[in-house]
């Protein structure tokens, strides 16, 4: 795919997203009570939006076999590994019995570290786990485990209903060589469903159970030159029930996602244990969000871009985001002026999820709008933020609380301007960053 491809996707996806307005109180109560660990913190009142991930609704194929009389006759709806029971064990490794009989032992003494042994859905197991697939991967041997358990309404669950429901065991090789639960799951409403792990502590690999639906795979969040941001999935292929992913050295297992494709909004498909995907604390990565909305003029003679100058810069960098994205802080702070050509520019972040915060420029021009990534801001630099903008129309820099001037070429230095500064174009152009701990030249490029 392009970028240009990427860029028309990503802005006809932002169209139709329409979410309610009481979405983010929905968000912060249900994941409240279903996930104690999962605690969604937002990013500053205001300038947080959320996107509601959806479960998954695959239907359970049928009821455990008659070896089972055991259990009762039909799991709850929407208990969606409940079709695993039916199927016999798949994989290379499923007629290897000792493997089978060591990932039933330790899911069996799994339960006790479990996190979610809190929310009681270990307290009524019901007939025998069923080891559903098993095979090799880079990583060494792993394996998904399913029981049913009889989930009942509990103060750090959420349920659709009482009844049965279909638990998973997620099995990777364990230091000892034998294997270990790294996960489980339950199908919790209005969560991810959790279909895909990793396994392996030096080669890795990304498992994901097959649930009838096409699915992608991503390895990172892109950022393109034109100020867009998006994924490119790679279309999985399933075999025996999985698919195996050899995950390349270095890759940020927390960067990783699946879904469903086509892309058409945030994924309903979780890989257990990688943050960022749900309701939880994203954090705040951002640069200044410890006051209120800030407006820094940048140039003389900008005053009339002071009253639209957030709302165009948040407009603009959320029609170019990923529309995938779960949680997304806005600038809460807006540098605006006007450059040598008589564009209207601003500047500010944006944070994605659990991303590092990016800087940006928008310029705006006889209707034309312009985008110009500023990158990750160093937050710890004298300036931290410096974007070079295009058509020699200078550099936008800004660093809160500090006086700002410039000189071109070795000249005098300008008269100073609060947090946000344009500097025309010129040869050897630096910028006198002037705070309470004393100045700093930074040489601009």
């Amino acid at each position: 795919m392009t970028e240009l491809d990427l860029k028309d996707r990503l802005t006809a996806s932002v169209a139709n997203i329409d979410a309610p307005a009481e979405l983010l109180d929905r968000a912060r109560a249900g994941g409240s009570r279903r996930l104690r660990r999962r605690r969604f913190t937002s990013l500053a009142t205001g300038a947080l939006a959320v996107a509601l991930i959806g479960g998954i609704a695959v239907t359970g194929q049928a009821i455990l076999a008659d070896t089972h009389p055991e259990v009762a006759a039909a799991p709850a709806a929407g208990d969606p590994y409940g079709f695993l029971l039916k199927q016999p064990t798949r994989g290379d490794l499923a007629g290897d019995q000792a493997y089978y009989d060591q990932v039933v032992a330790a899911w069996q003494g799994s339960h006790d570290k479990s996190e979610n042994k809190s929310r009681g859905i270990f307290d009524d197991l019901r007939g025998t786990p069923q080891v559903a697939w098993a095979g090799s991967t880079p990583a060494g041997r792993a394996a998904i485990v399913v029981q049913q358990a009889y989930l009942h309404h509990h103060e750090d669950i959420q349920l659709d209903r009482e009844g049965l429901y279909t638990l998973i065991g997620f099995v990777g090789p364990g230091t000892d060589g034998k294997p270990k639960v790294v996960a489980d799951s339950y199908p919790a409403p209005g969560v991810g469903l959790a279909t895909g792990f990793v396994v392996g502590d030096g080669p890795k690999a990304l498992i994901v159970l097959d649930t009838g639906q096409q699915v992608g795979w991503s390895k990172e969040r892109l950022y393109t030159p034109d100020g867009h941001s998006g994924r490119q999935y790679t279309p999985l292929k399933f075999t025996d029930g999985v698919s195996i992913v050899s995950l390349p050295d270095g890759v940020n297992v927390d960067s990783l996602r699946i879904r469903a494709l086509p892309v058409t909004g945030p994924s309903g498909l979780n890989i257990h244990g990688v943050p960022g995907q749900g309701a939880e604390s994203v954090g705040d990565n951002r640069l200044w969000s410890d006051s209120g909305s800030m407006l820094w003029a940048m140039t003389p003679g900008a005053e009339g871009l002071a009253k639209t100058a957030e709302d165009t810069l948040r407009n603009t960098l959320d029609a170019a985001r990923d529309p995938a994205a779960y949680s997304f802080g806005f600038s809460l702070w807006t540098g605006y002026g006007k450059t040598a050509n008589g564009s209207d520019l601003f500047i500010g972040e944006l944070v994605l999820d659990r991303d590092l915060t990016r800087v940006y420029a928008v310029l705006k021009k006889d209707g034309k709008t312009t985008i110009v990534p500023g990158g990750v801001p160093l937050q710890e630099s004298p300036l931290p933020v410096s974007i070079k903008l295009p058509d020699n129309q200078g550099w936008a820099v800004a660093q809160k609380d500090a006086d700002l001037s410039y000189r071109i070429d070795g000249g005098n230095w300008s008269t100073p301007r609060k947090n946000a500064l344009l500097i025309p174009a010129g040869r050897n152009a630096e910028v006198k960053v002037a705070t309470s701990n004393g100045e700093t030249t930074v040489q601009l490029h």
